[in-house]
């Protein structure tokens, strides 16, 4: 019976739960306008229930090639350094840089004669319900960097080459909803998913503990039972 016990304890100790974690992207009803303008519609993250993690994550265009794959962020961005890109709180403005580190969301090799493909998301940090953030980038080509808000009024976040901006651009051959922010002067346009993960909140869930305390009270009645059996 102690053994049991015991196991049982252990078990409780490990088990681990998620909670709910829900976050909308939120398109601006206006468009940019003025001499600061950027073109298109500002778009936010907004966490609606729980915490988590949000990532922004690799375009993937071909299934099959990962050479074929020439939009992922990496390729337009340097990851590497969170001095890159990061992320905006709405309530203060205030510019963030990303926590920064990366998890795969697709690795797939259609066939042996195909390549392993795989999807990066780079973690920009974890958030609550609540919260509201947008998305700033620093590009490789001429060190452009722009946001999913705010306006060239703030060049720490949206420079000359800030040019245009969409909240929905389509879908990638994943399935993932598709992000936009466009550069002038020869730039180009880096495209982005954002992906969310919901943070362990270290408690059983109720379902799993009753199991658990049953296993344990059936365990420990069919040893008595088969004690009892054995003095008689």
């Amino acid at each position: 019976m102690k053994k049991i016990l015991l196991t049982l304890m252990m078990a409780l100790l490990s088990a681990t739960t998620f909670a709910a974690f829900q976050y909308e992207v939120v398109e601006s009803t206006v468009t940019g306008s003025g001499d600061d303008a950027v073109y298109g519609y500002a778009y936010t993250i907004r966490v609606t229930e729980g915490t988590g993690s949000i990532y922004i994550v690799d375009k993937i265009n071909n299934l099959y090639s990962m050479s074929g794959n020439t939009e992922r962020l990496s390729l337009a961005v340097d990851m590497t350094s969170t001095s890159n890109y990061g992320w905006v709180d709405v309530a203060t403005g205030t510019k963030q840089t990303a926590e920064g580190s990366a998890t795969t969301f697709y690795n797939h090799q259609m066939n042996e004669n195909n390549d392993l493909v795989t999807q990066t998301g780079y973690k920009l940090g974890e958030f609550s319900a609540g919260d509201e953030i947008g998305v700033w980038l620093t590009t490789n080509k001429k060190g452009a960097i722009g946001a999913s808000v705010l306006d060239k009024a703030r060049d720490d976040l949206n420079s000359d080459l800030m040019n245009y901006r969409d909240a929905y651009v389509g879908t990638d051959a994943t399935g993932m909803a598709l992000h936009q922010l466009d550069f002038k002067g020869g730039v180009g346009s880096i495209f982005f998913g954002i992906k969310g993960e919901a943070s362990p909140i270290g408690q059983p869930l109720p379902g799993a503990l009753a199991t658990l305390l049953l296993g344990g009270a059936i365990s420990g009645a069919a040893g008595m039972k088969k004690r009892r059996r054995q003095k008689a």
